[in-house]
């Protein structure tokens, strides 16, 4: 009786299950699911990435059970509008160099479905695109995102997450459990900013394949007029075996301490980092050629990072986690993840970036926040460094 009414709890509530009351949650959200969801059928029209996807869909439902049992609970979505519509602009955001993860912001924006109120405030901005261009990147996700919340209304899709929640309670819980009290206050005191709220969204629906409890982390913010909301969408991580009554689940994917730990501290610090590397996209750009031409490139591009500026930003993003884990005093976490980050991930820059970030973390009244102190951490990628390791 307890677990019923808790689960019914979750459900009506937004299926929030938080154990801690710091600015830190855990949860789902409906419009990234959905947009999962409409992801899987959109695979059959597909023109770029074909093989990737299929690869995705192949696996993925093998030991992921939401992703299995929307397959078969929806396969006459196979056909559907939904699922060209999403086919067709997943592959005109490839086309301007950009993936699914630039949909989550403006997903996030608005209103949970259902809804008829379909908010015009969000815009995506960036130095790499024309105005031209950014009107319509920004004109076809707001023309997207109504088309999926109609869709929404139409299939009726609250039934599903109605017959899901028990699987989507467990998820929650899952991480909610892992996730060590008061992390967010060592990334503020490291980055120097204080957000609004921090929010793990859990997606079972997305497609990821697992390897060695390897999962996707998103990490989209949105803008408030009372401060910033900053959000991780993390896919499993764990495999669980499709073989089973979507309610009789005891394990849900995310039972994993080291990936948990990994994938909401490193995407909640994209939110102090993109930001202000993207200042000095102009200087990075002065020594790219570099990149280029490196056996380092290749190393990175079967993970995700094709250019000398986002290899800086992951660098950034990577050194936070470690130096998190210090405030918090978790040593083995710090020298775990110095590790698999330098030994693993080839960020190779790691030991120089540590010995740099000692200047900031010592004279903080001069660097109240790492934006402050970035001109002088981007030395460490120029000059005698940029011919250190794979280089």
């Amino acid at each position: 009786m307890k677990k019923t009414m808790l689960l019914s709890f979750l459900f009506l509530s937004g299926s929030v299950f938080s154990q801690h009351k710091e600015k830190f949650s855990v949860t789902y959200n409906r419009n990234i699911e959905s947009y999962f969801l409409a992801e899987l059928f959109a695979v059959d029209f597909r023109k770029t990435n074909v093989s990737f996807e299929n690869y995705k869909r192949t696996e993925c439902r093998k030991y992921q059970p939401i992703i299995a049992e929307t397959l078969k609970a929806y396969g006459y979505l196979k056909n559907s509008t939904i699922a060209k519509l999403t086919a067709t602009l997943n592959d005109t955001l490839v086309s301007y160099g950009l993936g699914n993860d630039l949909l989550m912001a403006p997903l996030l924006d608005q209103k949970e479905f259902p809804t008829s109120d379909y908010s015009s405030a969000y815009k995506f901005t960036s130095n790499r695109f024309s105005e031209e261009t950014l009107s319509a990147i920004n004109s076809l996700i707001k023309k997207y995102i109504k088309e999926l919340g109609e869709f929404y209304k139409a299939e009726n899709i609250q039934l599903l997450f109605k017959k899901y929640q028990q699987f989507y309670a467990g998820a929650i819980k899952e991480v909610s459990d892992l996730i060590p009290p008061k992390f967010t206050e060592a990334l503020e005191k490291f980055y120097g900013e204080k957000k609004l709220s921090y929010t793990v969204l859990v997606s079972p629906m997305m497609m990821w394949p697992i390897e060695d409890n390897e999962g996707r982390g998103i990490g989209p913010s949105v803008q408030t007029a009372a401060g910033t909301k900053v959000f991780e969408i993390m896919s499993p991580y764990v495999r669980v075996e499709s073989d089973k009554k979507i309610d009789s689940y005891s394990a849900f994917g995310y039972n994993y301490r080291p990936r948990a730990l990994m994938l909401t501290i490193h995407e909640f610090g994209h939110s102090f980092v993109n930001k202000e590397v993207e200042k000095y996209i102009e200087r990075i750009r002065q020594t790219d050629s570099v990149f280029e031409k490196s056996k380092l490139k290749s190393l990175m591009e079967s993970k995700g990072v094709q250019s000398w500026e986002v290899y800086i930003i992951e660098s950034i993003v990577r050194l936070g986690e470690i130096r998190v884990a210090e405030l918090q005093n978790d040593k083995q976490r710090a020298n775990d993840l110095r590790k698999y980050h330098i030994e693993v991930e080839h960020f190779i820059y790691l030991p120089l970036l540590e010995e740099k970030i000692k200047l900031y973390e010592a004279n903080r009244k001069k660097y109240p926040k790492l934006g402050d102190f970035l001109p002088e951490l981007l030395t460490v990628f120029e000059g005698p460094n940029i011919a250190q390791g794979a280089f």
